[in-house]
């Protein structure tokens, strides 16, 4: 079980919207993952709990990981929100790669809008309608992780955990 971390502040500075908004979300970790014009996902391999790795290599398998927030929208004022994924150790901890300039916390962060697209051919939906946010990590060179550890990818907006998938680096058979 992955730990809790100590507050909001663990994960960051967030940039408050829809303070008046109720989430849902869903993580998974697949082998591959796209999201087409047309809004549709397409998952192959999903479902993942164990991510190999190359002990040669030092990096995972290639992977990807999917990310669904639906949201209710409040007011027409209020309609985005901040959208943090973050890869945490067991011990709920920002993993972090070097590099060179320094140690980077794997991590993506942005504020997403939840209208729906405006169409004038279309009726739009009535307000409170919930808006959908499909949010795609793709890792096809993996990442150098250390095996033999449990990681967690936390989902949080607007500065609360939203949800979270949690997976296994197996290391070599002792």
């Amino acid at each position: 079980m992955v730990k809790e971390p100590a507050g909001p502040e663990r994960y960051g500075e967030f940039r408050m919207t829809m303070s008046s908004s109720s989430g849902s979300g869903t993580v998974l970790i697949a082998d591959f993952v796209n999201v087409d014009a047309a809004g549709k996902v397409n998952i192959i391999g999903g479902g993942i709990q164990f991510l190999g790795s190359d002990p040669k290599t030092g990096l995972t398998a290639p992977f990807a990981v999917y990310v669904n927030i639906t949201v209710t929208i409040p007011s027409f004022e209020e309609t985005s929100a901040a959208v943090e994924v973050l890869l945490v150790d067991a011990d709920g901890q920002p993993v972090t790669l070097g590099g060179p300039e320094g140690e980077n916390t794997i991590m993506f962060q942005q504020d997403v809008d939840f209208r729906h697209p405006a169409n004038p051919e279309i009726q739009q939906p009535p307000m409170g309608f919930p808006g959908t946010s499909n949010i795609v990590l793709n890792f096809p060179g993996g990442l150098p992780l250390p095996p033999s550890a449990t990681y967690e990818w936390v989902v949080v907006l607007d500065g609360s955990r939203l949800t979270s998938s949690t997976f296994f680096v197996p290391g070599a058979a002792e």
